[in-house]
């Protein structure tokens, strides 16, 4: 399909996969700042939610870049893929992220329902393909988005306070001679 629309439509989902990609990192900044301040998440988390979105994004990226008409093999693979990114960071909502948001739980249990029934419509033959796409990649693109609008407010670690017996020098490998040094 060598039309403009075609070629509107393609570009629109290499540039979402960038934008979500790129979401990745405000969202492992998030998770290691609410790491750090104690929620109880996995260590892992912080690692593995922004890979998994950073997944998601690729293979929108490759949804636009290998389109059916080019490539149906490679084209049904990054569709695969993008599936397969969302199922694993709803997965991951639920085993490593659920409580750290009422809303973001809501979302979260949204998207499973959606994913779930839409896909039981889809094999029933209730639901087209892109009827299926267009509630099942909106309800975990609406997920990402409060994810990252959460991470953006998670709490941080607390300020290490000095007590009226502490004292806060800044010492200079040479006395004096630069404001840099190491803190006591």
């Amino acid at each position: 399909m060598d039309d403009a629309s075609s070629l509107l439509f393609n570009g629109g989902m290499v540039l979402t996969g960038a934008v979500i990609a790129l979401s990745a990192l405000p969202v492992m900044r998030g998770l290691r700042a609410a790491s750090a301040a104690g929620f109880r998440a996995h260590s892992a988390a912080p690692a593995l939610v922004p890979l998994l979105i950073a997944t998601l994004g690729l293979s929108l990226i490759l949804i636009g870049v290998l389109p059916l008409s080019f490539n149906v093999f490679a084209h049904e693979r990054a569709a695969n893929g993008a599936l397969a990114s969302s199922a694993g960071l709803l997965l991951l909502h639920r085993r490593y992220l659920r409580g750290l948001s009422r809303s973001l739980d809501r979302i979260a249990t949204g998207a499973v329902v959606v994913l779930t029934l839409g896909m039981a419509g889809l094999v029933a033959g209730l639901l087209t393909l892109t009827v299926f796409e267009a509630l099942a990649f909106g309800s975990v693109i609406t997920w990402l988005h409060a994810l990252e609008t959460r991470a953006k407010r998670f709490p941080t670690a607390p300020a290490v306070s000095f007590t009226a017996n502490s004292q806060h020098l800044i010492l200079s490998p040479i006395w004096g001679t630069r404001p840099s040094g190491v803190t006591v």
